[in-house]
């Protein structure tokens, strides 16, 4: 009896051993060799609406996909499934000319036809505001209502090696519209929409396709056809729920890239070359309640003064993540002396006294945890003012009514000064009466004026990209949309 009881526990212990193996098996991606893990904390299935996908969600785009043409890091527009670009009659026609070493993932060449074919599926799917640039073509707003054709209503035509645009007025913006991740070639657009059944029936563009969707995980391989500057065969894109995990499974070596890795990494992993940093446009700004009569300008001058002197030291102190405003509202400005000088002396003047207790009021992020919280800190270093603040939820931050129970908010922005428009329609809801006629009215450098005299909203910090990556590789770096590109990705030899 005892023979057969023990036996019967052995056996159990080998099943529950062996259940076991299967589970960890089933959860770990084997790196191959010239292969990278990615860790991303959702990995979409449903990418047919571009603009709907996050920045990190834009990658799988980015890594499958290329457009007529592309923007660099630094903003320089430059070919890239064109080999050249010809401009014609006063900026209303465009031809790009499709090079000829450019393959879709099956072999095929990638033709001008086919680009003009994709034109068509997005006019046809996408709603207005996500291709704005494509409703300038001649026709395409009639294509679009059903009262002309494509093929002889839209200008937009290929010939043997060319695809062809008119407008129907001249648009400035209208190629470096194109170079936005919403207007990389896809072919088959309907079926993006359902990557799990679909992704083997789909031909890439890209320097990788879709291999396989499995347990949540995605696997890219490398598109041998077309031109590319990358030795990595393989980009496993792997979901972990939090940057946290993320980070668990790279230090023991089972990730290759972490996006935006915990602040409290970045000194480490910069001091073992391990950390890519570059600009964003991304900035916080300081919004102060004009309507408190406990601050008048002089009041909101030495507020300013206050917490951006707290937040220069924690830029600092935290260079890879932050750098500090210096009075610009766009990182770009920091290069104008003169008017950053006349800011410095502006801010410096007829300073007023402030309550007992000053408030302010953030969405509740990481980033803005640590920031108020080294603001606090700095008063109480530096002041015997009291410092109070609240961390609410995204909904909640955008009730004027909660707002004006707060002395301050914090505001966050993407600033980039080749689309000043853009950057003051978002965040018009802060303005003055007055500043809101100026912006209506696109007198953008006298709203900035006012917005900085007034104290109303003010530049604080800009952020930076972050990038851990492990040492097995090299070349990796940031797009001008903050998506990585991996074009010339490279193990390390």
């Amino acid at each position: 009896m005892k023979r057969i009881i023990l036996s019967a526990v052995i056996t159990l212990i080998i099943l529950i051993t062996g259940l076991s193996f299967i589970d960890i098996e089933k959860n770990t991606v084997v790196k191959e060799e010239n292969s990278i893990i990615y860790a991303l904390d959702k990995i979409p299935t449903t990418i047919k609406n571009v603009s709907a996908l996050t920045v990190r969600e834009k990658d799988i785009i980015c890594a499958t996909s290329k457009g007529l043409v592309q923007k660099t890091e630094e903003g320089k527009i430059e070919p890239s499934l064109s080999s050249e670009i010809n401009i014609r009659d006063n900026g209303i026609e465009y031809e790009f000319k499709i090079r000829d070493d450019v393959y879709w993932n099956d072999g095929r060449k990638i033709t001008s036809s086919e680009v003009v074919d994709f034109f068509r599926e997005l006019l046809k799917e996408e709603s207005d505001s996500n291709i704005e640039a494509l409703l300038n073509v001649y026709g395409a707003k009639e294509y679009r209502k059903g009262t002309v054709d494509f093929e002889n209503g839209v200008a937009i035509n290929s010939t043997e090696n060319s695809v062809i645009i008119r407008l129907n007025k001249k648009d400035d913006k209208f190629l470096e519209e194109l170079t936005k991740p919403e207007y990389r070639v896809r072919k088959f657009l309907v079926m993006w929409e359902d990557l799990n059944n679909n992704y083997s029936n789909i031909p890439y563009t890209g320097d990788f396709y879709i291999s396989n969707i499995r347990d949540g995980n995605m696997e890219l391989k490398s598109n041998e056809h077309n031109f590319k500057n990358s030795s990595i065969s393989k980009i496993e894109l792997v979901e972990d729920k939090n940057v946290e995990l993320a980070m668990a499974a790279y230090e023991v070596g089972e990730r290759d890239i972490v996006v935006d890795p915990p602040k409290s990494q970045l000194n480490r992993l910069a001091s073992e070359n391990k950390l890519i940093t570059s600009p964003s446009n991304k900035g916080k700004y300081l919004w102060i309640n004009n309507e408190s009569e406990e601050l008048p300008l002089s009041s909101r001058r030495t507020l300013y003064s206050n917490i951006y002197e707290a937040l220069s030291e924690y830029s600092t102190s935290n260079s890879h993540f932050a750098e500090a405003s210096e009075g610009s509202y766009f990182r770009e400005d920091k290069d104008d002396l003169t008017k950053l000088q006349a800011r410095k002396v502006m801010s410096n003047k007829d300073k007023g006294s402030l309550p007992d207790v000053v408030t302010m009021l953030a969405e509740d992020t990481i980033e803005n945890r640590v920031i108020l919280k080294s603001i606090q800190d700095w008063y109480k270093v530096n002041s015997s003012i009291s410092f109070r603040y609240s961390l609410v939820s995204k909904e909640e931050f955008k009730s004027k009514e909660l707002r004006k129970r707060y002395d301050m908010a914090i505001v966050d922005a993407e600033a980039c000064s080749k689309d000043r428009e853009a950057y003051y329609t978002s965040i018009k809801e802060w303005f003055t009466k007055d500043q809101l006629k100026l912006s209506e009215k696109e007198m953008f450098s006298e709203l900035e004026e006012s917005l900085f005299s007034n104290y109303t909203l003010l530049p604080l910090i800009f952020e930076n990209r972050n990038i851990a990556i492990s040492g097995d590789i090299e070349n990796l770096k940031f797009d001008f949309y903050g998506n990585l590109d991996f074009s010339k990705l490279k193990n390390k030899e």
